[in-house]
């Protein structure tokens, strides 16, 4: 039996009983959206029941699939690289299951206790110090104890890619730490790259670009092949920018799937390595970060030089401000030199229990919920906010105390009557743009500057928002505008609708939805796990409003004890 031979007629859809002509091509593209996502939910029930239970496909079926759908591109005209990248966006439907997804009939509703907030706990931790902190312990073999940590999903998946390169990391309830076993050696005693190890090793890294990055980062050390594979984020992740940048780090990057730009893919290292790299426009600032991060390491160390986009030489700055944050306190002498970030060659000494500071983020929020909800938020901790947030809080009226005692630090916020018509610059900050936005809403009116990398983006998703409340806008270059409340119109100040059940877009948009709630109760989200993943112990903290005091984590399942004998094979 032979295949039946592709037709060059262009593929049409039925109209069915519907033959009447549009009255104009968008009447056209709504029904036809419409016809492709049923289409889309029937390919993806297919492809659960071919996948028979499993992520993956089983490879014949997946090459013959493929092999039709490049035909029928080639004969529609259609282009072949963004055609490969349908081919796997497709394919992920059916094969990963939506995190924290809730049903259609049963969205997440908040509806927080109307009383003012008394809060008074140990803040989050800085991620970004806990993550990279962790990093450098495994790569040296150092000894690390880390406490009051957001244990949160990138976390342990970044710890999980480290172990398996050799590295000795665990974690508890709210605690990370580094004890590699008295029979390996040190990291000083391990050889010339430490204890990591990654030729001829496949690495799992997760949905976190970062672990990916930095476990790049560390494998350009040593010659070899090495291989990593990722979750449904990382085999979409575009990996073309580090495809440019590594051949001048002595590495070549590999896909492992020619259909994607993404994971799983091999890395070919061990060339020599140039002491200076500037970065492209769209090399990822974590990906700066992570060559920052194991630069010590490097025969020369490493000077990485911004790039010449201003946009993204600022993601790319913050990034590695970070990183020399945490070198210094392992004793690290990096530096920043006009538009270029030194890392020397060296050996780094990671403090055994060194104190974090708050997360710049989410600290924030925590902070800005009395501005919402009434009362006090006071966090144990130290607590730095950048420029631009201090300078806007202040601008509209809040004021954060710092409190500080012989062995103990805090930091506070009171509720205070917002002022409208300020400018808010903390939203060029892509994690603090919801912030921005909810503040705007709340205080009735504010001009809310947008991040310079990807702002058409961040432009779409913030009229999102802002058009679910109800608030009227206008466009500013580089900025967006929520106007004041028109009182001849019969409106007021603060958000003014909310239909329906909308998907957040990340877990900072999710925590301004729920600091929104207290003035607006009956926001509706359907994915209340993807803040959950990022800082597991938030909704714990909302429900327990209007007092709260330490939230301690979640009781584990006691493993049932079945009585059952269980029945063994024995061999004769």
């Amino acid at each position: 039996m032979t295949d039946r031979p592709m037709t060059d007629r262009p593929i049409t859809f039925d109209r069915g009983q519907d033959k009447r002509p549009r009255a104009n091509p968008l009447e056209d593209l709504l029904d036809m959206d419409g016809k492709l996502i049923y289409m889309l939910s029937r390919r993806s029930k297919l492809v659960q029941r071919a996948a028979k239970g499993r992520q993956v496909l089983d490879r014949e079926t997946e090459k013959r699939l493929w092999a039709n759908f490049e035909e029928a591109a080639r004969a529609q005209n259609l282009d072949q690289r963004m055609a490969r990248q349908l081919f796997a966006l497709l394919g992920s439907f059916g094969l990963e299951t939506p995190e924290g997804r809730r049903s259609a009939d049963k969205p997440f509703t908040m509806v927080p206790r109307s009383e003012a907030a008394d809060i008074d706990i140990s803040g989050p931790r800085s991620l970004a110090l806990t993550r990279m902190l962790a990093v450098l312990a495994a790569a040296t073999g150092q000894n690390l104890r880390l406490t009051g940590v957001v244990l949160n999903d990138p976390l342990i998946e970044l710890v999980k890619g480290l172990n398996q390169a050799g590295a000795h990391l665990s974690w508890t309830d709210d605690r990370l730490e580094s004890q590699p076993d008295a029979s390996h050696k040190s990291g000083r005693e391990a050889g010339e790259f430490g204890p990591l190890r990654f030729e001829d090793i496949l690495i799992f890294c997760g949905d976190e670009p970062f672990t990916l990055y930095t476990l790049i980062a560390f494998a350009l050390r040593e010659a070899g092949r090495s291989k990593f594979a990722g979750g449904a984020e990382l085999k979409l992740l575009d990996l073309r920018p580090l495809e440019t940048l590594l051949p001048k780090l002595g590495a070549r990057l590999a896909s492992m799937n020619p259909r994607s730009r993404g994971l799983p893919v091999r890395l070919e290292s061990g060339g020599d390595m140039a002491a200076r790299v500037e970065l492209a426009a769209d090399t990822p600032p974590l990906f700066a970060q992570a060559l920052a991060l194991a630069a010590w390491s490097y025969p020369e160390g490493l000077r990485l030089a911004l790039s010449a986009d201003p946009a993204a030489a600022l993601m790319q700055a913050k990034a590695l401000d970070e990183a020399l944050e945490a070198l210094a306190l392992c004793g690290i002498k990096a530096k920043r030199q006009d538009n270029e970030y030194i890392v020397p060659a060296g050996k780094p000494k990671v403090p055994y229990a060194p104190e974090l500071p708050l997360d710049t983020a989410l600290a924030a929020y925590l902070l800005a919920l009395p501005a919402f909800a009434g009362g006090v938020a006071k966090l144990s901790g130290t607590y730095v906010p950048p420029k631009a947030l201090a300078a806007d809080l202040a601008a509209l009226g809040l004021a954060v105390e710092a409190l500080k005692t012989d062995d103990a630090s805090a930091v506070l916020l009171r509720s205070a009557p917002l002022y409208a018509g300020v400018t808010l610059g903390m939203g060029t900050d892509p994690d603090l743009l919801p912030l921005a936005l909810a503040l705007a809403v709340k205080a009735g009116g504010a001009t809310v500057q947008l991040p310079a990398a990807g702002q058409t983006v961040h432009r779409a998703v913030a009229q999102e928002l802002l058009d679910r409340l109800g608030a009227a806008t206008e466009d500013k270059d580089g900025a967006i505008v929520v106007l004041p409340a028109d009182k001849d119109a019969g409106r007021s100040a603060g958000p003014l609708l909310w239909t329906g059940v909308w998907t957040s877009p990340s877990p900072h948009m999710t925590l301004a939805l729920a600091l929104l709630s207290f003035p607006m109760p009956g926001i509706s989200i359907d994915n209340p796990g993807g803040l959950a993943a990022l800082w597991p112990r938030f909704w714990a903290c909302y429900n327990a409003l209007p007092k709260v005091r330490e939230i301690p984590p979640a009781p584990k399942e006691t493993p049932i004890d079945d009585a059952k004998p269980k029945r063994r094979r024995v061999r004769v």
